[in-house]
Formats: C-alpha cells, sequence, structure tokens
C-alpha cells in the first residue's frame, strides 16, 4: 500500500513536471535533461527575417540593420532582458537592454519587452562599426530572456525557484552570413538645399524601419533603409498660410530625378492628392504608395520613388531613362499627411513584396540634425525648425544620409 501511494504521488508529480515543461516549450516524451550542453531550452524561437547587407552612414560608421522575429508558443510570459549582437568567436558587437531594448521592439501580443503566451516580437537591431572594422562573416543574437507564470490577474508573476526550468537563461539564435556585397552608389533623387531626411535608418525604430508585412505568405522589410524628404524654407519652416493647402508648402511639385541608368519595370499613375495636414484616405494596398515608380538600377537594385504629383509621370513601363533625368513631381498622393518624396532601394520590383537594400548617395552635404523638440511645432504650427549644428555637417560622399539629417543636394 505505502509503495502504491509513493508509485502515485511520483505519478502526480511527474505529470506536474510535464506539464510545466510542455507549457514552455518542451516536446511531450522529452525531458530538459537530455539536452546537449550547448542546448538550451529558449522558450521563444528567434529568426533573422533577412541577412544585414553593410552601409556606410552619415556618421562614418559602417551600419548592419537588421529584424529579429522572436515568437512566444508556450503559455508563459517571456520577457526579454538582453539582446546581443555576437560573431562566431563570442565577441559582443552591440547589445540592447532595459529601455533601450523596448524602445526598439514591436509587440504583437504583450508590452514593453515582454511577449505575452502566444504573441510575437520584432527586435529592430542596428549594429555598427568603426570604418575601417573588419566585419564578421557571420552574426546571431544572443539573447537573454526570464520566463514568468501567468498570475491569477493574467498578468506576469514570478517563476517559481520549484519549477523544473531555471526562471531565466541565456542562448544563441542561429548564425547569418553578413552581405558582402557594397551599397549600390547613386545620385540624389531631388536637387537643392535643406532637404529633411525623416524616417530614416537606423538606430531608431521609424514608421520605415518598423514597416514589416508578409506577402504570400512571406515576412519582408521593404523600408529598412528608406527615408521621407521634405524641404525647409531659407526661415526653417516647413510650410507658410494655411498647412491643409498644397500652395503653402514651396517645394510641392519640384523635379524628381533618376538616381542612376535604368528600366522603368513598374508604376501606378491613378492616386489624387491627399489634403497636408489630414490623415490620408481612400488607401488600398494598391494605391498605398500614390503615383510611383519603380526602376531598375541594375546589379539586383531598385529604386523606388513615391507619393509622386498626378498627372506628373514623365515615363512609361519600359523606358529607359537616364541618371538625372527628370521622371516626375514631387507631391502628396497615396499613405502621406504632406507633400514629400519617399524613396528606398529594394530587392525587387514590388515595393511591398521585397526587401530594402542599402544605398549611398555620391555626394551631399549635411547641415546638422532636426532638433526633435522642434519637429512638433514645425509640422503642425509652421513654426521654423532648429537644426543642431555639427552633428553629420560638412561634406559626404558615398554615405547614406540618417535620420533625422538635414541635408543639401546638388545644383
Amino acid at each position: 500500500m505505502a509503495g502504491h501511494m509513493v508509485s502515485g504521488g511520483r505519478s502526480r508529480i511527474l505529470g506536474a513536471l510535464l506539464a510545466v515543461a510542455v507549457a514552455a516549450g518542451v516536446p511531450r516524451g522529452t525531458a530538459a535533461q537530455s539536452l546537449k550542453p550547448d542546448e538550451v531550452l529558449s522558450s521563444i524561437g528567434v529568426r533573422m527575417i533577412a541577412p544585414p547587407d553593410p552601409v556606410r552612414g552619415a556618421d562614418g560608421r559602417i551600419h548592419l540593420a537588421y529584424e529579429l522575429i522572436a515568437g512566444n508558443t508556450t503559455s508563459l510570459f517571456i520577457r526579454l532582458d538582453r539582446v546581443e549582437a555576437v560573431d562566431r568567436q563570442g565577441r559582443v558587437l552591440g547589445a540592447l537592454a532595459g529601455d533601450a531594448l523596448a524602445a526598439m521592439v514591436t509587440m504583437h501580443g504583450g508590452s514593453g519587452a515582454t511577449i505575452a503566451p502566444g504573441g510575437s516580437a520584432i527586435v529592430f537591431m542596428d549594429t555598427s562599426f568603426a570604418a575601417g572594422t573588419p566585419l564578421p562573416a557571420e552574426i546571431a543574437a544572443r539573447i537573454t530572456i526570464t520566463r514568468q507564470l501567468v498570475g491569477p490577474d493574467g498578468k506576469p508573476a514570478p517563476f517559481p525557484a520549484t519549477q523544473p526550468l531555471p526562471a531565466t537563461v541565456r542562448f544563441t539564435a542561429p548564425f547569418v552570413a553578413v552581405g558582402t556585397k557594397p551599397a549600390v552608389v547613386i545620385d540624389p533623387p531631388l536637387h537643392g538645399a535643406r532637404w529633411i531626411v525623416a524616417n530614416g535608418c537606423c538606430d531608431t525604430l521609424t514608421s520605415h524601419r518598423g514597416a514589416v508585412m508578409a506577402v504570400n505568405g512571406v515576412q519582408r522589410t521593404p523600408e529598412r533603409f528608406a527615408i521621407d524628404l521634405l524641404q525647409l524654407r531659407p526661415d526653417g519652416r516647413l510650410y507658410t498660410g494655411d498647412r491643409n493647402r498644397l500652395e503653402s508648402y514651396p517645394y510641392f511639385g519640384v523635379p524628381v530625378y533618376a538616381v542612376a541608368d535604368g528600366t522603368v519595370v513598374n508604376l501606378y499613375d491613378k492616386a489624387v492628392e491627399q489634403v497636408p495636414g489630414r490623415p490620408a484616405t481612400g488607401i488600398t494596398p494598391e494605391n498605398i504608395g500614390g503615383d510611383m515608380l519603380v526602376i531598375d538600377i541594375g546589379g539586383g537594385n531598385f529604386a523606388f520613388f513615391a507619393h509622386l504629383k498626378p498627372g506628373s509621370l514623365r515615363v512609361r513601363l519600359g523606358d529607359r531613362v537616364t541618371r538625372g533625368q527628370v521622371i516626375a513631381s514631387l507631391g502628396n498622393t497615396g499613405n502621406t499627411d504632406a507633400p514629400h518624396l519617399h524613396f528606398h532601394v529594394m530587392d525587387g520590383t514590388s515595393p511591398l513584396d521585397a526587401n530594402g537594400k542599402p544605398y549611398v548617395f555620391r555626394q551631399f552635404a549635411g547641415r546638422g540634425i532636426l532638433d526633435d523638440d522642434s519637429a512638433e511645432g514645425m509640422f503642425v504650427a509652421g513654426k521654423p525648425g532648429v537644426i543642431k549644428p555639427g552633428v553629420m555637417a560638412g561634406p559626404h560622399r558615398d554615405e547614406l544620409p540618417l535620420n533625422g539629417e538635414v541635408v543639401d543636394f546638388g545644383q
């Protein structure tokens, strides 16, 4: 009888352990002890959406911008404590933790840096190197997580030490090869002074960096290196008068130029102008980019020009264009609330079904960085924008303008 009771008690204990193990992601019939020394029961799956390609930014550093998708298939809360970029030798190349990590995460089920049961998160990484530093051949994410139970109130609760799994673990996700192909060198798509590089790369989670989308079941990051270009007046204002009138923006309708020789492979020319200062209306997947052009510039690179002025496209499908040729005018069509040119380079003809590729402008001059505190007043109230001088100021060659930079393009 005693033996029977011990057996029954042991069965209940083993059953409880199995339930916890399954909740944490252990397959039935598997014990955590069977893991090899280099294997960690991570509770989340992590993968990189697309391998990183290097680009030299206007700060003089070489940037690797990439995205990590973390999926939580357990019934636990999983808190991301630290995400490190490491090479094969285990050297830490960059890291995110605390508030800095939370600021570079989009959460799909959860909050901050904590993934809810069944939820997922995307971590946006920017690992940068001083110019001349040899880049790693491969890179991986080394992640520290803390498991938490679902409390009676549905919120995260401490993971008891009595559980068969440790609360906090560190693991390394699969290594991915770093691209070796240089970024394509192109001309700027606009001419003139005081262009704001809005929503640019790389260390801030902007609307472009956060634009992860799935087409035919494949997740893409087409806008990884995208920029929005808006022009300041000599007095620092974006517009004068009524912000809801296109005529208030002096740069509305300026010429847009081909950035390289190429062939027009995609276009849309049926959009209507939006009212600036108001949310865009009538947006569909077909017209989200407004009137737009895609030009094959060779080497697997496709230049995308969006939000163009209705009736301004000067080319048609199949046309050959030459570097510096006027191809359209800057407009306010599609998903936009102020006149601007959206520009990026990608690896396919579709603005959505493609991944963004790095590019650098042959030459431009930096004036500094737009002060964040002045940006809202500039957009909403027509106040002058304040440029912080000295930061990335001066001439640039074969570099990518970075987020918030104010630049001058030639001619």
